[in-house]
């Protein structure tokens, strides 16, 4: 048997520190409080960022296809506006990769109906009348304008 000595003293087990289930119950709260207060604009900043992203990478598309044509003697994207999807085609009739921009990122795509073919020419220079295109998903919204010439214009 162990005898403590002389002027040592252990508490008891019920005055060590500790965290009490109700202290617990509390932290839980604040922390689920604050998350209902946070998830909306979280949401919202989500559907932001996808709308964005779509826009961009279809931009780079545009961009691409204008070096295909300077390279290829001429090429055309073309998109499926009600899919959401677009590809790249050379003057020789050779296909690129669909890019399935609205699966990926969520979005639906708005401005047009059926094929948006832009063409460019073996310069670069596009052919086509303005084309504003719209990336909606919730409320967020962003938007790509391709001039007569190609140019690309994002908001």
């Amino acid at each position: 048997m162990v005898v403590p000595r002389p002027g040592t003293h252990h508490p008891p087990m019920r005055n060590r520190a500790g965290t009490s289930f109700l202290e617990l119950i509390v932290v839980l709260a604040l922390l689920g409080l604050l998350l209902g207060i946070a998830a909306p604009p979280a949401l919202r900043w989500r559907d932001v960022l996808a709308v964005r992203a779509a826009r961009d990478e279809l931009a780079a598309g545009v961009a691409t296809a204008r070096a295909t044509a300077t390279a290829a003697g001429g090429a055309a994207l073309i998109l499926d506006v009600s899919a959401g999807v677009f590809w790249i085609t050379t003057a020789d009739g050779k296909a690129g990769l669909v890019t399935d921009v609205a699966s990926r990122y969520g979005v639906r795509i708005e401005g047009a109906d059926g094929l948006v073919e832009i063409r460019y020419d073996a310069v670069g220079i596009g052919r086509l009348s303005n084309r504003t295109l719209r990336f909606r998903r919730g409320r967020a919204e962003a938007g790509l304008v391709v001039s007569a010439y190609g140019r690309v214009r994002r908001w």
